[in-house]
């Protein structure tokens, strides 16, 4: 017995800090706020149109729909108090008070035309963390205590539940999801690909006929039945096995992604969008993503305290430091070159001497395997180095540099495969082949 407590204990009422709670906080507000903001003149033409009024829910008792003026009022409160929960400000009514509404809210939004199923795990992420202490961090509120001589408060159990309560919330939504297949007429055809195929199909010709744009990939793959059956399989393990998620932190991180996966597959493949998914937002609590801001700050005070160390950097250019003998990486110098606004880089070889200096003070370890941007005395690595790069070319090239919002771990994983085999996909020189160009003025020697 004192065994399964103990499990139960540790992976239920874990100790956690109460940032990781505050950025879960921020980031349902910040969706919301903006899914309120930018549907809120829908919303009103919406709720003119009586006849469509079927009530749904908490909301299934109303006789009739409110008043068109009155809604009016009430979305401006939601909205006033949504600021209010992202703000933390006198949380402990705001949050609630915000919690409670955009419940009944979203189930007066849903007894229109349709029920948007993939909004529901949203509600729910906001009354939990609208109901807990979510605004011990990073709030109006722990300001105000800060200045009154109120400690920080330290990682605590309370802090912790709650985020796994969102984790069983999310997981149950898609295991539902998952039995609602194998309880439709459809059954089993969902995981031979069959009733995903022909959902599909009617998908892409509806859109035919109303005028609007097809898939990206529908015309790619509707043709390869097989691959249907494997998305079937897959769509039922990532469904139905969401359960094991809950049962260690890195099967939860796992299976986080897959999920992600799926819903930008969904996209590609069908053009559907659930935004709240495809984000990432609604897996933020299987990560720990306080950690991250607290290695920025580090990061930055480190670079801070070791820029004028940096001054090698040489009239403060921006420096792209690359593997010289690799073929991908001097192609990659050559593109950079060419699609530059202004010619601002400056360029070395890893094997030189000046990027050893220059690596010196920022410790780096296995720079070989990696592109490096110094610029302002702080380092990028590996992906983010490539898309902050990206974010300061011309034309649409910087239009990728919003890739900076999926995880690290996610974009360095694709970029150390391609690093590992760079030499044998690509081949590489004896020495660096860029010496000889014309602008040798800018590489550092």
């Amino acid at each position: 017995m004192n065994m399964v407590w103990n499990s139960i204990k540790n992976v239920w009422f874990a100790q956690v800090n109460p940032e990781r709670l505050a950025i879960i906080r921020m980031a349902t507000g910040g969706f919301c706020l903006w899914y309120l903001l930018s549907r809120f003149n829908m919303l009103q033409r919406m709720v003119q149109n009586t006849d469509a009024f079927e009530p749904v829910g908490l909301l299934s008792w109303m006789q009739e729909p409110l008043h068109a003026n009155l809604f009016w009022w009430i979305s401006v409160l939601l909205i006033v108090f949504n600021i209010c929960y992202i703000l933390g400000w006198k949380f402990r009514i705001t949050g609630p008070a915000f919690a409670i509404l955009a419940l009944l809210f979203f189930s007066y939004r849903n007894s229109w035309s349709m029920i948007y199923h993939n909004r529901n795990a949203l509600v729910l992420h906001i009354l939990i963390v609208g109901l807990v202490a979510s605004a011990d961090a990073w709030s109006v509120d722990a300001w105000s205590q800060r200045r009154k001589g109120v400690p920080k408060q330290n990682a605590h159990w309370r802090y912790g539940w709650p985020i796994m309560l969102i984790c069983a919330v999310t997981v149950g939504s898609y295991f539902l999801s998952g039995v609602a297949k194998i309880a439709g007429d459809l059954a089993w055809d969902w995981a031979t690909g069959s009733a995903m195929r022909s959902q599909i199909a009617v998908d892409a010709i509806r859109k035919s006929i109303l005028g609007a744009e097809t898939a990206p990939f529908f015309n790619v793959i509707y043709k390869h039945t097989w691959l249907f059956f494997l998305l079937g399989i897959f769509t039922f393990i990532v469904e139905l096995g969401a359960p094991l998620a809950l049962y260690k932190k890195r099967w939860g991180r796992f299976w986080a992604v897959l999920t992600w996966g799926m819903h930008w597959g969904i996209y590609f493949i069908m053009g559907i969008t659930f935004r709240y998914q495809m984000t990432g937002l609604i897996f933020l609590s299987f990560f720990a993503p306080e950690k991250l801001f607290t290695k920025a700050r580090r990061k930055v005070a480190n670079n801070t305290k070791s820029a004028t160390a940096t001054s090698t950097n040489q009239n403060s250019s921006p420096v792209i430091l690359f593997d010289g003998v690799c073929n991908l990486c001097n192609g990659w110098v050559r593109f950079v070159m060419e699609n530059e606004t202004k010619a601002e880089f400056r360029f070395a070889s890893l094997q030189s001497a000046t990027a050893n200096d220059l690596l010196k003070p920022f410790a780096v370890k296995d720079s070989m395997d990696s592109l490096v941007l110094i610029e302002d005395g702080i380092l990028y690595r590996k992906s983010e180095a490539v898309l902050r790069i990206l974010g300061r070319l011309k034309s649409m090239w910087p239009l990728l540099s919003v890739l900076i919002l999926v995880p690290s771990f996610i974009r360095d994983t694709m970029y150390n495969v391609v690093a590992r085999h760079r030499y044998t996909w690509f081949g590489k020189q004896d020495s660096c082949a860029l010496v000889g160009l014309d602008d040798k003025v800018r590489f550092i020697e």
